[in-house]
Order: structure tokens, then sequence, then C-alpha cells
């Protein structure tokens, strides 16, 4: 299990350019090994369509 300063470290080790560009709030609980590496996997698909950070919170403000 994860904390969410352990997940952060992590991101800014595995994805260092991506995980700064976007600003992901963690809730204050353990995660798993899977949704920390679902969680690496949604980054980089949003970095190969090119998705600014602007655009996912203008996407999340629509389907919000």
């Amino acid at each position: 299990m994860l904390t969410p300063n352990e997940i952060r470290r992590r991101l800014r080790r595995d994805l260092v350019t991506i995980a700064e560009a976007y600003q992901i709030g963690f809730e204050s609980r353990l995660y798993t090994e899977a949704e920390y590496e679902n969680l690496k996997q949604a980054l980089l698909q949003l970095r190969e369509l090119n998705m600014k950070p602007q655009h996912m919170e203008q996407l999340l403000a629509i389907n919000g």
C-alpha cells in the first residue's frame, strides 16, 4: 500500500516532466500498487494525446 506522499514521490521519479505538469490531488488514504500503475498509465496517455493541464481542467469541469 502506498501513501499519497509515496505516490507523489514515485510519480516525480517515474514521470519527471509529466507529473509536474498536472496538479493531482490525493485522498488521505492508502493506495494499491495497481491504482498507482493506473494513474501512471493515465498520465502517459494524456501526454500522448497532447492533453495540456488546462484542457484537462476544462474537460473535468464539463463532465463534473
